[in-house]
């Protein structure tokens, strides 16, 4: 099929709408050889190309607070629209009412929230380790799979319920695993320090001039 740029109603091109079409299509569960054959396409590859750019078209402008509020006025809805046969007893109705009511907290859960959660701790120690020099380049990618855990923590108890959390919560362990090979909890500090003062003593023991000067003028 040629690109062919006339415009339409609402400011549309052809190739644009024949892309929303070749997105309709493949959202509604049409394969890419199929969409491909429908619209035109040369192969696949351009189809798919098609089908990210009326993507992109689609998310353009969008206001993620909007969003949130418009949906919670649908959910708002749907419960009005059954919760009578909910109060009569029908149980079908109940589940739908606490279903939707749990995605109405989640939705209403504050975007402001999100930076008191693990993940807002877990930047404060990592900066806390970089200003102390205790950290270096060679342990970012132990600090990047720390900061993924956390996040990933934080959206489950957000966003989830019951044995979504509680599955989160295991990686919490791996968490703690990171810290530790950062030194930054108070048993691998001590495990450290103990090591330094091992290491003092050690050199004491095998260096004489140090023992020397230690004894005789009190520093090594």
């Amino acid at each position: 099929m040629h690109s062919v740029h006339i415009d339409l109603i609402g400011g549309e091109t052809m190739t644009e709408m024949n892309d929303s079409l070749a997105l309709d299509a493949f959202l509604g569960g049409a394969t890419l050889k199929a969409v491909r054959d429908e619209y035109g396409y040369r192969n696949v590859t351009t189809c798919m190309a098609a089908i990210e750019r009326a993507l992109k078209r689609a998310l353009e402008g969008q206001d993620p607070e909007r969003a949130r509020r418009i949906e919670i006025a649908r959910i708002d809805a749907m419960e009005r629209a059954i919760y009578p046969s909910a109060v009569e007893g029908d149980l079908k109705c109940i589940n739908q009412c606490v279903s939707l009511g749990e995605r109405r907290l989640r939705l209403l859960d504050s975007p402001g929230s999100k930076g008191n959660g693990l993940t807002k701790s877990y930047e404060s120690t990592v900066l806390q380790l970089r200003n102390k020099r205790a950290i270096s380049a060679e342990d970012e990618a132990a600090i990047q799979s720390g900061r993924l855990i956390a996040e990933q923590i934080d959206y489950a108890i957000r966003n989830c319920t019951g044995q979504e959390v509680t599955k989160a919560l295991y990686l919490m362990p791996h968490l703690m695993n990171i810290l530790n090979t950062l030194g930054a909890t108070p048993e691998s500090r001590k495990k450290m320090a103990a090591m330094v003062d091992s290491g003092k003593e050690e050199i004491g023991a095998e260096d004489p001039l140090t023992a020397f000067t230690t004894k005789s003028f009190g520093r090594s």
